[in-house]
């Protein structure tokens, strides 16, 4: 099978040509929507369809709990992505995972209050009982991001380790303010989008977890550390949430881990896009030396 370093958009076309024709779901005008990561997602607009292709059947666990994920948050009326039913899923070609999704409308970013407003609804609804959701690991995958990444010093790969020993270290001893929930595990602002009529939804279930809510609530505030929100769109995101994160005790150690995630995440990404990495070498330094300014691109 393809390594993921080779997973581009040519392979992962070429896989959504092939397994759309099976389901007679038309592919032209298919679009590409952002970059490709762990999944590629495509939008057929002649369809009404997003899919989303996994690059290893290694990510089955995780696509089928999305699944039951979206089933389940239907049956809460609660607003997200729904699954679309054009054939039982998943489907598996070459190695990959495809998913079938309903398009939402005209999708906009939503604003940091609309965002907050509906993690507090998530934060809310009663644990399912029947083992669909498992605890949130902050750490998953961080070790294989790190040596996936290029163009990176050994010294600075090393760095990356040691932080990462550290920041599990300080996880284990965090004292929670908040009782555990349904979270989302992975809140940023492009999973929280506003459709065309108005409906704030939730994409991308897949880090759908057990685990306490100021892992969801860490990242705005870590967008306003980077310099991606000011401090009026932070403070109406906490408004409309009822709660400063920031204000825990706790607030700086997943502080730390959400922004090692995001930097390892984008330096994994390297080797399929070059241009990253003066990002993520400015990432790393500043991560090295909070003395710097830290201000990060998005990357995307």
């Amino acid at each position: 099978m393809d390594s993921e370093t080779s997973f581009t958009a040519d392979i992962a076309l070429d896989v959504l040509q092939q397994v759309c024709a099976d389901a007679g779901l038309d592919t032209r005008e298919a679009e590409l929507l952002g970059p490709i990561g762990d999944n590629a997602v495509w939008r057929l607009p002649l369809e009404g369809i997003v899919a989303r292709i996994a690059w290893s059947t290694d990510a089955l666990p995780s696509v089928r709990r999305e699944l039951g994920v979206a089933a389940w948050l239907a049956k809460q009326d609660f607003p997200a992505v729904r699954v679309a039913a054009c054939r039982e899923q998943p489907l598996i070609h070459r190695g990959r995972v495809v998913t079938f999704w309903e398009e939402i409308p005209k999708p906009q970013q939503a604003s940091t209050a609309e965002m907050g407003t509906l993690l507090k609804r998530l934060h809310a609804l009663p644990c399912p009982d029947d083992g669909l959701l498992t605890p949130y690991d902050p750490f998953a995958r961080q070790l294989s991001h790190i040596d996936e990444a290029t163009g990176i010093s050994t010294e600075e790969r090393a760095f990356l380790r040691t932080r990462l020993t550290e920041l599990q270290n300080a996880h284990a001893s965090l004292n929670f303010a908040l009782p555990p929930a349904v979270i989302h595990g992975d809140a940023h602002r492009k999973n929280i989008v506003r459709a065309a009529d108005g409906q704030v939804m939730l994409l991308d279930l897949e880090r759908f977890s057990t685990g306490h809510p100021e892992w969801d609530l860490t990242v705005p505030a870590v967008y306003r550390r980077v310099g991606w929100y000011d401090d009026a769109t932070y403070a109406a995101f906490a408004h409309a949430y009822g709660l400063d994160v920031t204000e825990w005790s706790g607030f700086p150690v997943l502080a730390q881990i959400r922004e090692l995630r995001m930097t390892t995440w984008l330096a994994s990404r390297t080797g399929r896009e070059p241009r990253l990495i003066p990002e993520a070498l400015h990432r790393i330094a500043t991560l090295r030396d909070p003395a710097l300014p830290r201000r990060w691109s998005p990357g995307t």
